[in-house]
């Protein structure tokens, strides 16, 4: 793992969207006075055709809730001027599912509460509620009163929260929580030219206190510039893999699309059908950019992220960029703390704000998704048992298996459940490490040692798996004498389980980011594996681009050629030629203005991962 993957998660965890950058230091005693600024007028070119959600508020609904009387007035009023810049447009609930900045958003208020103990936003209900919503598999949300008020509740969170985080902070205004849900559907193009000329919600003003952000919004420009000279096209190989002594046109063709993202500096002239030292140095520095092993070969996996258009990586960008509003913050400058960041496959420590080291992760799969969220890192089990969920043992173990079944497989019926005994065999491997949460999601060990070495390793249940989990355990228990490396390595292969709490909680944030800027000011790009950027992407564009994940555009493969020696070359298989099968529906929804579904349940089915 290169370090320079880094800095920006440092960045992320410092620093925060919603978060004053001063808010937990030093304060003064009296908090800013503000001077409220006039309610925005209602936003009349938002309409069924272009907004981002098709939810609107009936007027009498939303006027009644603007003028409940527990509501002052000053909230009452940044209300109304949110849902009037949006045209009373939803903000938190749409028709397809909960979106994404939802999420984000009550993952950031409760890493609020976490940290700063004000208890002042907390209603035990409301909490409860949306820790329900949040935590569903799937939900069925309509246009109808209990969502309307839940929608409104959650505004009303927003700037009460806003008040509480950034009430000694001078520089924050109300009236930039306007622009951290996109309302208004545009182009890629005319989206594009918002950012660069820092207009409407890429204003100055708005802009999050994140480093990120405005590095991002710089690469945009640069890859801008790129398209406005005509971007890059596609290499389409003969072979399944390009590696040093190859010849074909296509070593040409990845020149020109290597030249053309700045990882490659050649003149026309000197373009090359032979695949030498040169090309493969450049492809390198690619394949760093792009989450691979710099092994010097071109594989088909990296030429379908090679080939991903240059409309693509700029939409990619932009929805990075929203993320980026929505970031938790560590609101301690000193201690440890632990990131791990999905499509990037690793984790990360980090001492006093500073990377201290890192190591490559395995995360869910698709259909069990690794969740995002914060939480705190309180127990080690060393020696654990594991139990089966009950999806496992319904999914891939026939619902009932037979106790020949259990015991080739170190198994038993503990209380009409089965569990793993602990051993080498066992799923969680030596050790698991706790942190509480809705999603049952923690990390643990694992006997499949081999998935470390792939490219692209999401094959997990949901949890997630360290590939060095001993020097995890070493590491947070090297405050006391009475764990030494001997003791650990003991109790990892005792075969009894044991639970050692720690003296002080390590906060952890998951988070899912496809494209940073690394602490060499280099762009970053990682596969969508979720298909995260795509929902958002179908939100926020009317031309949206279909993101092309290596599972599901494969590269055109054009007939097989013989090498040097006359022969056909043989299939070889690469760590970077693993994909998966991801469905996305693409299925376009018809907008209507105060549609109300059928169906009118709130009941949830809450996810549960392994």
């Amino acid at each position: 793992m290169n370090c320079k993957t880094l800095t920006y998660t440092i960045t992320l965890i410092i620093t925060a969207s919603l978060a004053s950058c001063g808010q937990f230091s030093s304060q003064p005693k009296e908090k800013i006075i503000r001077e409220e600024k006039p309610v925005t007028k209602v936003d009349v070119t938002i309409d069924t055709t272009n907004a981002f959600n098709r939810y609107f508020f009936p007027e009498d609904s939303l006027t009644a809730l603007l003028t409940q009387p527990k509501l002052d007035d000053t909230l009452s009023n940044r209300i109304k001027s949110f849902y009037n810049s949006r045209n009373s447009q939803f903000a938190w609930f749409s028709s397809e599912e909960v979106p994404e900045h939802t999420r984000s958003f009550w993952n950031l208020v409760k890493n609020y509460l976490n940290y700063s103990k004000d208890s002042a936003l907390y209603d035990k209900a409301f909490f409860t509620k949306m820790d329900n919503i949040v935590n569903s598999d799937h939900i069925n949300i309509s246009n109808n009163k209990n969502f309307q008020n839940t929608e409104f509740e959650l505004t009303k969170l927003l700037y009460r929260y806003a008040d509480n985080a950034y009430a000694y902070d001078p520089h924050f205004s109300f009236k930039s929580l306007e622009w951290y849900i996109p309302k208004k559907k545009y182009t890629l193009e005319d989206m594009i030219d918002l950012a660069v000329n820092k207009k409407n919600q890429y204003a100055d003003a708005y802009a999050p206190v994140n480093d990120q952000y405005n590095k991002l919004r710089e690469k945009l420009l640069i890859y801008n510039d790129i398209a406005g000279k005509g971007g890059w096209k596609p290499v389409n190989s003969s072979v399944d893999i390009i590696k040093k002594g190859f010849t074909g046109k296509e070593v040409i063709a990845l020149q020109k699309r290597l030249r053309a993202e700045g990882f490659l500096d050649i003149a026309d002239s000197l373009l090359s059908s032979t695949y030498d030292s040169v090309v493969a140095n450049a492809v390198n520095k690619a394949k760093e950019i792009y989450g691979y092993k710099q092994d010097g070969t071109a594989g088909q996996t990296f030429l379908r992220d090679l080939n991903a258009p240059i409309e693509e990586r700029m939409q990619q960008i932009l929805i990075n960029m929203e993320r980026m509003r929505w970031l938790p913050i560590e609101t301690q400058s000193k201690g440890r703390s632990i990131m791990v960041n999905i499509p990037e496959y690793v984790l990360h420590i980090y001492e006093d704000g500073k990377p201290a080291w890192s190591m490559p992760v395995v995360v869910g799969k698709e259909g069990t998704k690794t969740t995002v969220f914060t939480g705190n890192l309180k127990t080690i089990v060393f020696s654990p048992y594991w139990n089966v969920p009950t999806s496992i043992v319904k999914g891939e173990m026939g619902g009932n298996p037979s106790d020949a079944y259990l015991a080739r497989k170190h198994m038993e019926r503990v209380n009409g459940r089965i569990r793993q005994k602990p051993g080498p065999w066992n799923s969680l491997g030596l050790v698991k490490f706790l942190f509480p949460n809705s999603f049952n999601i923690y990390f643990h060990d694992t006997p499949s040692k081999s998935l470390f070495e792939r490219d692209k390793r999401y094959f997990s249940h949901g949890c997630i798996r360290l590939k060095e989990p001993k020097r995890l355990a070493s590491y947070l228990l090297n405050d006391t004498i009475k764990w030494s490396d001997k003791k650990i390595d003991s109790a990892m292969k005792s075969g009894k389980e044991k639970f050692v709490v720690l003296k002080k909680a390590v906060p952890v944030l998951i988070t899912y980011f496809t494209s940073w800027v690394d602490d060499n000011n280099e762009l970053e790009f990682r596969e969508d594996i979720y298909g995260r950027d795509e929902v958002v992407a179908k939100k926020m564009f009317l031309n949206s681009t279909q993101t092309s994940r290596a599972a599901t555009k494969p590269v055109k493969v054009a007939p097989k050629k013989k090498d040097s020696t006359g022969t056909v070359p043989k299939m070889v298989k690469k760590n970077d030629s693993i994909s998966i099968k991801i469905k996305i529906d693409t299925a376009k929804l018809k907008v209507e203005k105060n549609t109300t579904h059928k169906k009118d349940s709130t009941k949830t089915n809450v996810k549960k991962n392994d």
